[in-house]
């Protein structure tokens, strides 16, 4: 009676999340029993629209780009064959801004979302910034992290990143 009672409760526990195999302590997904089978050779180009953002806690938005690469990586695509890119505005920008431009506009606190990032670019991620709303925001291009790159606008970088081969994260 233990035993099934034991096996009843393990097969409907979900799947618990799995760190890596690219990032680790971030971008954590779940395993999956899938139908829709990657064709050898494909590349996967992928871009996400990332405007929110919570003083204090790591941006989800870019937590999800990570669990992109990381749930393909892990289920046999190569790394190479996965390419990401983060479209921000809005609030999103501070995120991406340097450490003493961050904690001055944040009451002197700590970016939660830098080193993500700077792991996130180490690995080939692009995070663009709209260069409309960080005017409007007074962050210039010397605020930004390094390797973070600047859009005449979010509209554009999608545009330039849609000619580039990369489809739009639909939610």
């Amino acid at each position: 009676m233990i035993r099934t009672l034991i096996l009843a409760a393990l097969l409907a526990t979900p799947a618990l999340a799995t760190d890596g195999p690219v990032f680790m302590g971030f971008g954590s997904h779940t395993p999956v029993e899938y139908d829709l089978v990657i064709p050898k050779g494909t590349v996967l180009r992928h871009v996400y629209d990332v405007t929110a953002a919570t003083p204090g806690k790591r941006n989800p938005g870019f937590e999800t780009a990570a669990r992109f690469i990381n749930s393909h990586v892990g289920n046999g695509m190569a790394l190479r064959d996965v390419a990401v890119a983060v479209v921000i505005h809005g609030p999103a920008i501070a995120e991406l801004t340097k450490a003493p431009v961050y904690a001055a506009r944040n009451n002197g606190a700590a970016n939660a979302s830098q080193a993500m990032v700077e792991e996130m670019l180490a690995k080939g991620v692009r995070f663009v910034v709209c260069g409309q709303a960080a005017n409007a925001m007074g962050v210039k291009k010397a605020d930004l992290l390094p390797g973070v790159e600047l859009a005449i606008s979010a509209s554009s970088a999608h545009a330039i990143l849609q000619a580039q081969g990369y489809t739009l994260n639909p939610f």
